[in-house]
């Protein structure tokens, strides 16, 4: 599929709330997005995933192998649900990996990093953003925060996407923030 064309289908998708299926690169399966933003480089939209949204996801336009409008049922249940209400675009400028993760830590996002081609995440944040790579403050599955001097680089070309505000994220910031608590 040409640039363009992908192009012109995420911002019908924008203009018109409506729902795209992705096909990428590195994965055989496909994802669903309500698009909120795109150019020659990136588009940024807000995952679907069985009616509900799930926050915001950034992906290279270079990695997308095919896009097409999901015109069906599924669509005018998430308008009669009241899905398609919450669709907002974040206001992250996307023209280029720099701006987009300057935003990222101005705002304090906790966010997950992917590199979908080596099967690699990260959770964190960003502590420093640089021409062509991030230095990043990760934890790990128990919720411990590695050490300052800890942080690690990543360069921009290992980056396949970028995730803020989802479920997953949102649960650890609120149990790492003191907000949610684990039981005895």
């Amino acid at each position: 599929m040409k640039k363009q064309e992908k192009i012109d289908i995420l911002q019908r998708g924008i203009d018109e709330k409506q729902m795209c299926r992705c096909y990428f690169s590195y994965d055989d399966n496909y994802c669903y997005y309500y698009p909120n933003r795109v150019n020659d480089r990136f588009f940024l939209g807000q995952e679907e995933d069985d009616f509900l949204l799930d926050g915001y996801c950034i992906r290279k336009l270079s990695q997308l192998k095919k896009v097409e409008l999901r015109e069906d049922k599924c669509g005018e249940i998430n308008r009669l649900l009241g899905v398609t209400d919450q669709i907002a675009d974040p206001g992250i400028d996307i023209s280029s990996w720099q701006s987009i993760f300057q935003d990222l830590m101005e705002r304090d996002y906790y966010i997950i990093l992917e590199d979908e081609n080596n099967g690699q995440l990260e959770i964190g944040r960003i502590t420093k953003v640089l021409k062509d790579r991030i230095y990043f403050l990760s934890f790990d599955a128990d919720g411990v925060w590695a050490e300052a001097n800890e942080e690690f680089i990543i360069r921009y070309g290992q980056i396949t996407t970028v995730r803020w505000e989802t479920r997953y994220v949102e649960r650890w910031r609120q149990y790492l923030e003191g907000e949610l608590t684990v039981g005895n």
